[in-house]
């Protein structure tokens, strides 16, 4: 039977508008299909983010009309991109089935567009939410690159793809201004020569790179091989200065070590790298968080303080959520470190309310190791093209999966079995169970939510998010 087709996002859309809530509402306590290590209890912990989140809601976010920006501290009127690119994210993951943060989030994105620059950037510092304090009107890699992945997040989420278009101009931005042509990133827009061989492994994200390869068709290859390769070394040759494992604050372009310092620069390195695991199960992420945990899991949590010598592994002064959390992420990477893992995130939440950046980091990486920031454009078909026209197209699978009207169609070859699952992974119903040779159009009829459907056959396994109205 032919049917008129729709990828599953328009599905996803659909079913937004219709019930007006989120479509991935926290807490989602995913298990991340088994790729890490996660909090023994991660209902509780959920319970414990969700206050400091509202906390750090109440006291970073400042709004102005159609603007909002989160406070460097307390009180401060200064403002940077990265805390965009962080709120941007909270604002994604912490919307549940009683609060939508989409309005929040929108006033966030706005300011960020209304401080770019000649590049498409945001100037890396603002003041007073009106003026630039950067003379040169520079922008930062960490601010943009988060900022991008939480655009396509938020298509997902609140269900609208108006926020695809601007990450795939995002994108292209950040290729065109802070990449070279060899993929390794430069820490700005702004940097001059010195951006060619002074590096901020920190800054850049394996995690994103195949999101943005399936947004930026134009670019996919330099984002999925190029980039990712390039700057994956730039992480291995740091690592394997130093017994550690500890990443770098700054290095050249081959990774050599510029201070000795794991400070608050490389302190998003362990989550960028354990993100890059749970998600998409990367080995070479793996690895890295391998390595640091290995010297993590000797330190009690209650001494884990920065900034730390590398090659000694000495610790500083500062004991807070920076380091505690930002290193606990890295734990993530072997079951035989759950008992430390969940030793240090019950010392991250005993530190209470903290500054800016401490507190960022405390949700950012509390949400990875409770499950609660999956990748919520995994059950989508990719690439993901913009216009009215994409909506209509089928778009390549492995198995040509398909979903519109409450029904599935799918092509399958030989022994095949087609099950339907909750958010959870618990079974529904098998809709399909036996050989076929071609299309086959399964109708789905059950009470309206967003569902998984498993597809085994032919020695694979492919899972696609569906919403059924």
């Amino acid at each position: 039977m032919k049917i008129t087709t729709k990828i599953v996002f328009s599905s996803l859309l659909a079913f937004g508008l219709a019930t007006a809530t989120v479509n991935f509402p926290f807490p989602q306590m995913s298990d991340y299909g088994g790729n890490a290590t996660l909090l023994s209890d991660k209902a509780a912990a959920s319970e414990q983010l969700k206050q400091q989140f509202l906390y750090w809601k109440q006291v970073m976010y400042n709004e102005s009309g159609d603007i909002a920006g989160i406070r460097s501290d307390p009180g401060s009127n200064e403002y940077f991109s990265e805390g965009v690119g962080y709120g941007m994210l909270l604002m994604v993951y912490f919307s549940d089935n009683t609060t939508s943060y989409q309005a929040q989030f929108d006033k966030l994105w706005n300011f960020y567009k209304k401080f770019e620059n000649k590049n498409g950037l945001m100037i890396w510092k603002i003041g007073n939410m009106s003026e630039s304090w950067d003379a040169g009107n520079g922008a930062a890699l960490d601010g943009d690159i988060d900022a991008a992945a939480a655009l396509i997040m938020a298509a997902y989420q609140f269900g609208d793809t108006k926020y695809l278009d601007e990450a795939r101009t995002l994108i292209k931005a950040m290729k065109n201004a802070e990449f070279e042509s060899n993929g390794l990133h430069m820490p700005g827009d702004a940097w001059g020569d010195a951006a060619y061989n002074r590096k901020n492994p920190g800054y850049f994200d394996p995690a994103y790179m195949p999101l943005f390869a399936a947004v930026d068709t134009d670019n996919s290859t330099f984002w999925s091989n190029t980039a990712y390769d390039a700057n994956m070394k730039l992480y291995e040759a740091s690592s394997a200065e130093v017994s550690t494992g500890l990443i770098d604050d700054w290095t050249d372009k081959n990774g050599k070590s510029e201070d000795d310092w794991y400070s608050y620069d490389a302190s998003r390195a362990p989550w960028r790298n354990a993100k890059a695991v749970c998600w998409h199960g990367d080995q070479r992420a793996l690895a890295l968080d391998k390595k640091m945990a290995a010297w993590v899991a000797t330190i009690p949590a209650s001494s884990m303080s920065g900034a730390i010598i590398r090659s000694s592994g000495q610790l500083g002064g500062d004991h807070n959520s920076t380091f505690v959390t930002s290193l606990m992420t890295a734990l993530i990477s072997d079951a035989r470190y759950q008992s430390k893992l969940d030793e240090y995130w019950a010392e991250a939440d005993s530190l209470g309310n903290e500054n800016y950046f401490n507190q960022s980091l405390k949700l950012l990486n509390g949400l990875l190791v409770s499950g609660n920031m999956p990748n919520l454009s995994a059950g989508s078909l990719t690439p993901i093209e913009p216009g009215p026209e994409a909506l209509s197209r089928p778009v390549a699978s492995t198995s040509s999966f398909l979903f519109a009207n409450n029904t599935v169609s799918v092509n399958l070859k030989g022994q095949s079995k087609v099950e339907l699952l909750d958010l959870q992974g618990r079974m529904v119903r098998t809709l399909w169970n036996g050989n076929a040779n071609g299309s086959v159009s399964l109708s789905v009829s059950t009470q309206p939510g967003i569902y998984l459907v498993r597809i085994q056959g032919q020695g694979v396994t492919e899972t696609h998010k569906v919403a059924v109205r």
